[in-house]
């Protein structure tokens, strides 16, 4: 049994949302990170611990926000156009 045209379209544009929106993610993750944790003290070999167990926390949230953020659109899109099953 092949998709439809229409359903093919939709999944098509659908996949094309998910890496825009991707894409915006990693931009607006690199800007964070440059922008507001970078700046945020001393450079690392510099500074006291404080600031260098911000920043780094600080990154590792931003990458575990990323990837929970891909998991999430990928379970949304397969969820969008996964075929009902018939109840038992």
């Amino acid at each position: 049994m092949t998709p439809s045209k229409n359903r093919s379209t939709a999944s098509f544009f659908a996949m094309m949302v998910i890496i825009a929106a991707s894409w915006v993610l990693i931009l607006g993750e690199t800007y964070v990170f440059f922008v507001i944790v970078r700046p945020l003290g001393p450079a690392l070999h510099e500074a006291g611990l404080p600031s260098t167990v911000a920043k780094i926390g600080l990154t590792i949230g931003l990458g575990i926000f990323l990837v929970f953020a891909m998991f999430a659109m990928s379970r949304l899109y397969l969820r969008a156009f996964q075929t009902p099953t018939p109840a038992s």
